[in-house]
């Protein structure tokens, strides 16, 4: 296969891209306005979509009939070809599937809400900018709570489920962790989350609102509350698609027409916001044009694959250049399949589910977790032995999870999970290597595998953040008491301590392996060792 010139390439991002547009706009208003009685604008709506078949028809026969001299592009046909083509489009459009309408007045992608009787926590102090805002959120018509301690605004949070919970993140030095649980827990997962910060760093699994503490309160009001939704049906339940754009009309009409299919999305225009936002915030599907300003698609796709983040998250690579050297590149890179511009809305919403399906079916991904499983795990030691790279293996397990699950139930023993496997990528990403690996065994079992020289200071980072975490996965009383009245195994009364991680370490640099069950089997061993000493510890296997 011959590689495409670059100019030839730019060419068909200039008349694709607009054209990607105007045809996905055509298609979500046609969905729209499908059971509308209008028939001047049935009639109007029909007429662009024929328009726009008839532009890709000869944009096409353009690309086609286009080369590159060496200093000129050229484009050489025929006067009947054009108009042969020109013609034979107008008999030939594509409309999607009908839809029932929105409500009318109700923007493209956004829940009609009511508000009714509605309560407002702010967690800051009494002296704090957060604290002006109360008059007007009371003039609103909102019940407002200040809270002056993060921990006390976890328990308040889940005693009365408010619509809302601002946080002013210097409060405490614990406000990081409380926007944490307050995102992960079942019974506050719901609540719309927001920040007093002009910048304000996150490494949670749902971003808050970001409010400027700059802004005066008769504006930064109107914003919180714009946010609002219904806890009946909390936005956060739903599946999230990053798009990648670097075509702002593009990645909006992509938006809306998933917006309007349930997900929730989120869009940035370059290869270096995506490589960064994965960092940030989890996504289930990855929607990522070719063509980008800094660094092209090919390259934010190898820096998403090797990020333990988005190593099995589905990656669909858009682009106007229809070559097959150009696939067969993207999906040896790892992504999940190559769609061309411009496409229908009906295919890239099939392509999508499609790849979601394929993903939680094939790609070995916890559930919960959405980390790499048992088979991913097994062949990144096996990798590393083959290699003679050296390499260290942490093997993480909670001590006294069963009882905390058996007390609080399975969705709070969830968010535990969840959190644990959060705590575990960020000690990764600030102490270990950038090809280091994280995976979930299962419940609560996990793996960490970096270099000899970087294992301690990861496992020493991810001790001492669980600790810190982990009294507010439990209730106050529980909290103070330092424990949890049970039974045990045969059924004798017993108490639990509070939750803590023991991580067992393996390292090449102290054993020769040769196939990763003797790995798993000295973690077995020093497993054992490990649960005999009360707390969070890690150790190295000797």
């Amino acid at each position: 296969m011959k590689a495409t010139p670059p100019e030839l390439d730019r060419l068909t991002h200039a008349l694709m891209s607009p054209l990607t547009t105007l045809q996905g706009t055509v298609q979500l208003l046609q969905r729209r306005l499908s059971n509308t009685p209008d028939e001047q604008q049935a009639l109007l709506l029909a007429a662009l979509g024929r328009n726009v078949q008839r532009l890709r028809t000869v944009c096409d026969l353009l690309l086609q009939s286009a080369f590159f001299d060496g200093t000129h592009l050229q484009i050489c046909v025929l006067p009947e070809d054009l108009a042969h083509h020109s013609a034979a489009s107008t008999t030939t459009t594509h409309q999607d599937q009908p839809v029932a309408p929105a409500q009318a007045g109700q923007p493209l992608g956004e829940t009609v809400t009511s508000r009714g009787h509605q309560c407002v926590l702010v967690i800051a102090a009494a002296t704090s900018g957060a604290a002006l805002l109360l008059p007007l959120l009371r003039e609103r018509g909102f019940t407002v709570e200040l809270i002056e301690t993060t921990t006390r605004g976890i328990d308040r949070a889940r005693e009365v489920r408010p619509a809302l919970v601002l946080v002013d993140p210097h409060v405490d030095h614990e406000a990081e962790i409380a926007l944490q649980i307050l995102s992960e827990d079942p019974e506050t997962k719901g609540i719309v989350l927001a920040v007093l910060s002009k910048e304000f760093h996150w490494t949670g699994t749902r971003h808050p609102f970001i409010i400027d503490p700059m802004l005066a309160p008769e504006q930064a009001v109107p914003l919180l509350t714009q946010h609002l939704s219904p806890s009946e049906n909390p936005l956060h339940s739903r599946q999230r698609i990053l798009i990648v754009d670097d075509e702002p009309d593009i990645a909006m009409m992509i938006a809306a027409q998933f917006e309007r299919d349930g997900f929730q999305t989120t869009q940035v225009h370059s290869g270096t916001e995506v490589l960064q936002i994965v960092r940030e915030q989890r996504f289930d599907l990855i929607l990522l044009d070719v063509m980008l300003p800094d660094i092209d698609g090919f390259t934010a796709l190898g820096g998403l694959r090797a990020q333990a983040e988005t190593q099995l998250t589905p990656i669909i690579l858009l682009s106007a250049i229809n070559s097959p050297m150009e696939k067969v590149r993207g999906l040896e890179l790892g992504a999940d399949d190559y769609i061309t511009k411009p496409f229908s809305a009906a295919e890239l919403s099939a392509r999508v589910q499609a790849a979601m399906r394929r993903s939680e079916r094939e790609g070995g991904a916890n559930p919960s977790t959405r980390l790499p499983g048992n088979i991913a795990i097994e062949r990144a030691i096996s990798q590393r032995i083959d290699q003679g790279l050296p390499f260290a293996v942490g093997y993480c397990d909670l001590d006294n999870f069963k009882a905390y699950n058996d007390r609080y139930g399975f969705l709070k023993g969830d968010a535990v999970i969840l959190r644990t496997a959060q705590i575990l990528l960020d000690a990764i990403r600030t102490m270990g290597n950038p090809d280091d690996f994280v995976g979930h065994i299962g419940g609560d079992d996990f793996v960490v595998i970096s270099t000899p020289d970087r294992i301690e200071a990861i496992c020493s980072t991810a001790v001492a953040r669980f600790d810190a975490t982990a009294p507010f996965f439990y209730d106050p009383a529980t909290r103070q008491r330092g424990f949890i009245s049970g039974v045990d195994r045969q059924g004798q009364p017993t108490s639990f301590p509070l939750a803590s991680i023991t991580i067992t370490i393996i390292s090449s640099a102290r054993h020769t392996f040769r196939h990763p069950g003797e790995v798993a089997q000295r973690s077995a061993e020093g497993k054992k060792r490990g649960k005999q000493i009360p707390g969070s510890v890690y150790l190295l296997h000797e």
